[in-house]
């Protein structure tokens, strides 16, 4: 880049006319202000040394300097040939130091909420507990269903259970999230009577859970497979309850509150159809 001599009074408003002192002061400075491998330096006062290193990076330092000694020429009524310490701080701090303001931005964070899609297929099944009772749906006071041992022709009665399957929004290190019908409209939910989680049966359309979040999650389980055959089934709603069965026959099905609970069991056999 070729030498390049940068004139003070050009950067000056034509309506300023510093007097002839101040323009030899200000020209000494002026004519050191150039493009060089080295830096120049001058001295306006016998106390004042500017320096002036004009590298491409520097260019902005140059123009605040210029404004700033625009600036204190016009404003400061210099009553002596020197200026005390507190005196140049405060003029160089009131001229030339730029005041930036960064804007704090607060995110709020929270636990992204639940969300459930239908991804299919929807398998059909049979279940049976640890001690071979089969679930078989019973209309006698209210519809529900029991755990029932049941042998030869009367295995027909068993619940053909069908298994949908989901994926959530957010991933879980649980088992994998399903929805339980027992024929047509009718599926398993797990609901709160009297602040205890109880299963039932609910009627609700098919489409109505393509897409399950909020109290829908009451249709969900988690589905988890123990060793190669023994499968539980968690409540999403109310995790830490378990779909379990008692061990005495003819009982109804129903929730528990831990995996181990005495007198229940969790563990099921699944046969696929």
């Amino acid at each position: 880049m070729a030498d390049t001599y940068f004139s003070l009074a050009d950067a000056l408003e034509s309506s300023y006319k510093p007097d002839s002192g101040e323009i030899d002061s200000c020209m000494c400075c002026c004519q050191m202000v150039k493009t060089s491998d080295q830096d120049s330096e001058c001295g306006l006062h016998s106390v004042i040394d500017l320096k002036v290193s004009e590298q491409p990076q520097n260019v902005r330092n140059v123009v605040n300097l210029v404004i700033a000694l625009h600036r204190m020429m016009k404003t400061q009524k210099v009553q002596s040939t020197e200026f005390t310490d507190d005196e140049l701080c405060n003029i160089f701090l009131e001229n030339l130091v730029e005041e930036y303001v960064t804007p704090t931005v607060h995110e709020e964070t929270h636990q992204a909420a639940d969300h459930y899609n239908f991804i299919g297929p929807v398998q059909k099944c049979y279940i049976c507990d640890e001690l071979q009772k089969s679930l078989v749906l019973s209309k006698s006071i209210t519809t529900e269903l029991q755990a029932i041992t049941l042998h030869g022709n009367n295995l027909s009665r068993r619940v053909e259970l069908e298994l949908s399957t989901y994926k959530a929004s957010v991933p879980r290190e649980r088992g994998q999230p399903i929805a339980l019908g027992v024929g047509g409209n009718l599926y398993l939910s797990c609901t709160s009577t009297s602040g205890k989680p109880v299963l039932g049966l609910e009627m609700v359309n098919k489409e109505d859970l393509n897409n399950i979040s909020g109290d829908m999650k009451r249709f969900l389980f988690f589905k988890t497979v123990s060793g190669q055959t023994l499968t539980s089934f968690e409540s999403a709603k109310f995790e830490g309850h378990y779909i379990s069965t008692s061990y005495t026959n003819r009982q109804r099905v129903d929730m528990s509150l831990t995996k181990d609970a005495p007198n229940r069991l969790t563990s099921f056999k699944m046969t696929v159809l």
